[in-house]
């Protein structure tokens, strides 16, 4: 299945994708996005997005795409636990310490593998799902022979609906 995902730095681009006809967004947190450069989103800006974007149909996947470092691990659970208050969607993610602090604070949120993890081999992807990823952002570097195995070991399998 398809979906047109489209990035947001501000809430005038998060408008923008929604009225152009997006199906989903993603946004970064305003400390732990790799996206410095962008807008960033605070608590109080995260859930009226969500709320806009939810109104619109629209999904919204939150950019937790750093590493974080034992000091910051307060300041992380905080950000978590406001987007699981905003009903995001689904964390993005790179650092596998946030993906188990995500799965502590928000178990049943999704998570998504950052391209930062750098999954760009059928095994890596294979090991993202083992490990409770439910999408994995690939590498822009890889070939489409290289996307389609990825795709090929991860995909569901028709006869067997419990994957």
């Amino acid at each position: 299945m398809s979906e047109i995902l489209a990035p947001c730095g501000a809430m005038e681009s998060l408008t923008a994708a929604v009225n152009a006809g997006a199906d989903a967004v993603y946004l970064g947190e305003e400390y732990f996005s790799a996206r410095k450069n962008a807008d960033n989103f605070t608590a109080e800006q995260l859930c009226d997005a969500v709320r806009f974007c939810h109104y619109s149909g629209v999904k919204v996947y939150v950019t937790l795409n750093t590493l974080v470092f034992d000091r910051e691990i307060p300041l992380l659970a905080k950000a978590i636990e406001n987007c699981a208050k905003a009903d995001v969607d689904a964390f993005i993610v790179q650092d596998m310490g946030v993906a188990r602090l995500s799965r502590q604070i928000v178990p049943e949120l999704p998570l998504h593998a950052s391209t930062q993890m750098t999954v760009n081999s059928p095994e890596a992807a294979i090991m993202a799902k083992e490990l409770g990823f439910t999408r994995v952002v690939l590498g822009r570097e890889l070939s489409f022979a290289q996307i389609k195995a990825c795709l090929l070991y991860t995909s569901p399998s028709p006869r067997d609906p419990k994957t």
